[in-house]
């Protein structure tokens, strides 16, 4: 698809980049924007300016991603900011800050942030990126919030930073909106001293998988292996229950224990497995939220997997490993800008919703990311005919070509 003008119902979504950036800044964001929306699985530079020839060559649009003056960061959080406004959050309702991190594999050597890594994918060792991420899930709409680039030790120098310590550093940067908690939920690399501590200092709660290798001591009982104890207690003390999982409902065996945690502190821990599975296989869940039931506990930890859901939208359909640029502020940029065109299918969305997604203490089901791109494509294109048509004097003519092209 070629696109002629700004589609008349975006405007208003792009309005607030005016704020941040320069004109020809915002010229080139807005491009690049709707090219990641409108040009499915083609995220390379070259593919994008075909999408906005009037916005100028490739080599312009990649001056604006490493070299202009802006910062992609502070884009994204202003609009998933000007989201959380449009949604007006309550007090008592949950906000839930999901962090995990994500590794694109890429063929080249030369570009900058490059490391030797593990592809969970083709299970062997790749080149490429770990992108550290934090999104936020509220009342069922995932928004993607910040990505974090990894450098080695090698070439970030003294400015390396664990992985641990980068996801520790946005806990203490996220400002929620007033009156909601927050809930803070990752997976067994990120339970450590420093990511605890950081939730702790915001006074945020949080929920994670231990891995059995570790420590743990019940309540007036001996320091074991987790690995060792839980099945003792499942086999003894654990119960059947039918839970609701992401799809449908299985049944799971479960049992609760509190006690201390080696290098967290006191935790309450929920033991769960599935029905005719080895006891071997049992999952433990750990939380400072010591009141709160074993059945709820599985039912919070179970929404981490909406960041999984965010990272396979990214992937699949705006092409976040998608980049052929060879410098770190390029490729941070494009980064943001796959998330920001997250967001603006998200406010497309919500505006379908209408009233609905303000209300309180309700779960919004958006439909899938395909659904999605496919209703925002076929309304630009339908913007681009109207657009077209409009410049034709003669009514005749006019109502042929529209009722033509719309039917094409």
């Amino acid at each position: 698809m070629i696109i002629v003008h700004v589609p008349t119902f975006l405007q208003s979504l792009f309005a607030p980049f005016r704020r941040r950036l320069s004109r020809p800044q915002f010229s080139h964001l807005r491009a690049l924007l709707l090219a990641l929306l409108v040009n499915p699985r083609k995220a390379k530079l070259r593919h994008l300016t075909n999408v906005f020839p009037s916005q100028g060559h490739r080599t312009s649009q990649g001056a604006f991603l490493s070299r202009a003056e802006w910062e992609p960061a502070s884009l994204l959080s202003d609009q998933v900011a000007q989201i959380f406004r449009r949604m007006k959050p309550q007090a008592g309702e949950m906000i839930y800050l999901l962090l995990d991190d994500t590794r694109i594999v890429k063929r080249g050597k030369k570009m900058a942030g490059i490391s030797k890594l593990w592809d969970h994918v083709h299970e062997c060792f790749a080149y490429g990126h770990t992108v550290v991420t934090a999104a936020i899930l509220f009342r069922g709409v995932v928004l993607p919030w910040r990505l974090e680039l990894w450098q080695a030790e090698k070439t970030a120098g003294r400015k390396f930073r664990k992985l641990t310590q980068i996801a520790a550093d946005l806990i203490r940067e996220f400002s929620p909106p007033a009156g909601p908690k927050v809930r803070v939920l990752f997976d067994a690399f990120y339970l450590c001293p420093a990511v605890v501590r950081a939730c702790e200092s915001r006074g945020f709660t949080w929920f994670s998988v231990a891995a059995k290798g570790r420590n743990f001591a019940r309540t007036n009982g001996k320091k074991r292996r987790i690995k060792d104890l839980a099945p003792g207690v499942l086999r003894y003390q654990g119960r059947w229950v039918r839970l609701p999982r992401a799809r449908g409902w299985r049944w799971l065996r479960i049992a609760v224990m509190d006690g201390k945690l080696s290098k967290i502190g006191a935790v309450r821990m929920v033991l769960s497995k599935r029905h005719r599975n080895a006891w071997r296989t049992t999952v433990a869940i750990a939380t400072n939220e010591a009141k709160l039931d074993a059945r709820t506990i599985l039912a919070i930890y179970e929404k981490r997997w909406n960041i999984e859901v965010l990272f396979k939208e990214l992937r699949g359909s705006l092409g976040l490993g998608d980049y052929q640029v060879m410098s770190r502020n390029a490729i941070v940029r494009h980064l943001h800008l796959c998330c920001l065109a997250h967001l603006v299918l998200t406010h497309h969305s919500l505006d379908a919703v209408g009233a609905q997604a303000r209300k309180a203490h309700t779960e919004l089901s958006l439909p899938p990311m395909n659904d999605r791109l496919d209703a925002l494509r076929n309304e630009i294109r339908r913007d681009q005919i109207m657009h077209l048509v409009r410049r034709i004097k003669h009514a005749k003519v006019r109502k042929t070509i529209r009722e033509y092209l719309l039917a094409a």
